[in-house]
């Protein structure tokens, strides 16, 4: 009898929109760009980088134009001046033109190559979501971001969302990955680092199931960081609050459904 070959099943590479923004960020700038290169061509075919200047004084859009002479999936948009992360990912979101969507910090704060084993779910679950280990250990707190200070305004702003909002996941400040369709029917309203919270729990009172998946963060090496300066953690405070009593306390925002949380293996 003639044993017939055996069917190999090619890896699932979604269409992907990587979207980034930059604030005096020349020393990182290039860097960057090539990085997320490597990543998106071995993760999928057709890809593009979108990275917003967030008002920069000094070289950042420069570099970006010169970058994206040769490098046409590289589309830089530019602010004409520093309007923050919450514009700049609900901007980047709606210019995204592939068909999921994932934000990664220009510093790459995030180990992304940890979703690499995870892509073919996106078949099962509607979004993955990234979520640092083991959060809650107090002695990785200092791991958690660039500094003790800084991992312990972050683990604050988790617990005071987990707590008003009564979300089922492990980590709010991380990677999404999400289909773009679903992304640009959301009504966004934050302005500051609450953002990337408002797209996963709107996405969750829509219905849309996720698949949490471990992503370490990685420290920052060069340039200089803005998201725990005072004002930052202000705004973002502001945003969960203000959008608590609107969203929960005054009922606002009535199409509060459940979703689905599962954690990877």
């Amino acid at each position: 009898m003639t044993r017939l070959p055996e069917r190999t099943v090619a890896p699932f590479k979604p269409s992907l929109s990587m979207l980034g923004w930059a604030l005096n960020e020349e020393e990182n700038l290039e860097w960057y760009v090539n990085r997320a290169e490597t990543f998106l061509r071995a993760v999928s075919d057709d890809f593009e980088l979108i990275v917003i200047d967030d008002g920069s004084r000094d070289g950042t859009w420069a570099i970006a134009n010169r970058l994206a002479e040769a490098r046409p999936w590289l589309r830089p948009l530019q602010n004409p001046h520093n309007r923050g992360p919450g514009f700049c990912y609900r901007r980047a979101i709606s210019a995204a033109s592939k068909q999921y969507f994932m934000a990664q910090t220009v510093d790459w704060a995030y180990d992304i190559d940890a979703f690499r084993p995870h892509l073919d779910k996106l078949s099962r679950y509607d979004v993955l979501q990234g979520v640092r280990p083991r959060q809650f250990s107090w002695s990785t707190l200092s791991h958690r971001s660039d500094s003790l200070y800084k991992g312990v305004v972050s683990l604050t702003n988790y617990l005071l969302i987990r707590v008003l909002f009564q979300l089922p996941f492990g980590d709010f400040q991380n990677v999404t990955i999400c289909p773009v369709r679903r992304g640009q029917a959301l009504t966004l309203e934050s302005e500051g680092s609450f953002t990337n919270p408002e797209v996963m729990m709107k996405l969750y009172w829509g219905g849309a199931s996720f698949l949490q998946v471990p992503v370490t963060f990685q420290k920052r090496g060069k340039g200089k960081g803005t998201g725990t300066r005072v004002g930052a953690i202000v705004q973002s405070i502001r945003d969960i609050v203000a959008n608590w009593l609107s969203w929960v306390v005054l009922n606002r925002h009535r199409n509060r459904g459940t979703g689905r949380v599962e954690s990877a293996r």
